[in-house]
């Protein structure tokens, strides 16, 4: 039987909300040059916990999901900024995001990834230096385009699901 946890004090929920937030960031955008990349995946995470109503990031990432990678120094600071509301929102009210380049692509196997979008043609997308059709996950029908211009959309597509309204 699991025991149950102790609810944590606002100061322990803020430590382990940066700790979280951080290391999800360096996960999904740590290998990209500058800090908009990790700053917009941040927010998607502060919008997606705004929108549900919450003030615990593992309440909308899965702490099993994407958090391999370690905090670092620039993305703990990051982390801290945008839950305190400091950073502002590069990506517009975003509460979901891609990387096309990373996708399955048009003829390769599916199995396990949602595809649900359909095939889509984005710049800088290829293979053997021609550009090819990727999937995209099925939010990309039906939620609303956030581009951020500093961030090519090969690297990171970013959406706002309906009814999340822009929160900062």
């Amino acid at each position: 039987m699991a025991s149950r946890k102790a609810p944590l004090s606002a100061a322990d929920l803020s430590k382990r909300n940066v700790q979280d937030l951080a290391r999800v960031m360096a996960t999904e955008a740590g290998g990209l040059p500058g800090e908009t990349g990790q700053i917009a995946v941040g927010w998607c995470l502060r919008n997606r916990m705004t929108r549900n109503g919450t003030d615990d990031v593992e309440k909308v990432w899965r702490p099993a999901f994407q958090h391999r990678a370690p905090a670092t120094i620039m993305t703990l600071k990051d982390a801290a900024g945008i839950l305190d509301g400091f950073i502002p929102d590069p990506t517009n009210g975003a509460t979901h995001f891609y990387t096309p380049a990373i996708m399955p692509k048009k003829g390769d196997k599916t199995g396990g990834v949602d595809v649900g979008g359909g095939l889509e043609l984005v710049q800088g997308v290829t293979r053997d230096g021609k550009s090819i059709e990727s999937y995209a996950p099925v939010f990309a029908l039906t939620f609303t385009p956030k581009p951020v211009p500093a961030i090519p959309e090969k690297t990171f597509k970013f959406y706002q699901q309906p009814g999340s309204g822009h929160v900062r």
